[in-house]
């Protein structure tokens, strides 16, 4: 068998996740089926929120709504670094769906 690799070291990681212009046609994607995010999200809360759905499809395929699962940090931390908040600013982290 083979040496596990974390997936932040894979190419298709960095293509799907971490690079602009492709998080770029997935923003306009996303605006296309739920609507643009507003005037006033930051640049780089829109990308990582990108960031996170790529990866979720890249490793799940869709998953649909409420059905969530938790990022590997590895890739939460890549993506992180890539869009990172402003110092003073805390991140979010995982939310579980709300039931309806």
């Amino acid at each position: 068998m083979g040496e596990e690799v974390c997936i932040t070291d894979c190419r298709t990681f960095d293509i799907n996740c971490l690079d602009r212009d492709v998080l770029r046609v997935s923003r306009y994607e996303y605006a296309h089926h739920n609507g643009p995010y507003g005037d006033e999200e930051p640049e780089h809360e829109v990308y990582r929120h990108l960031a996170y759905r790529r990866f979720c499809f890249l490793i799940w395929q869709k998953l649909g709504r409420g059905n969530r699962r938790v990022i590997p940090s590895c890739a939460v931390l890549a993506i992180r670094k890539a869009f990172p908040n402003p110092e003073s600013v805390a991140y979010t982290g995982f939310k579980p769906a709300v039931s309806e």
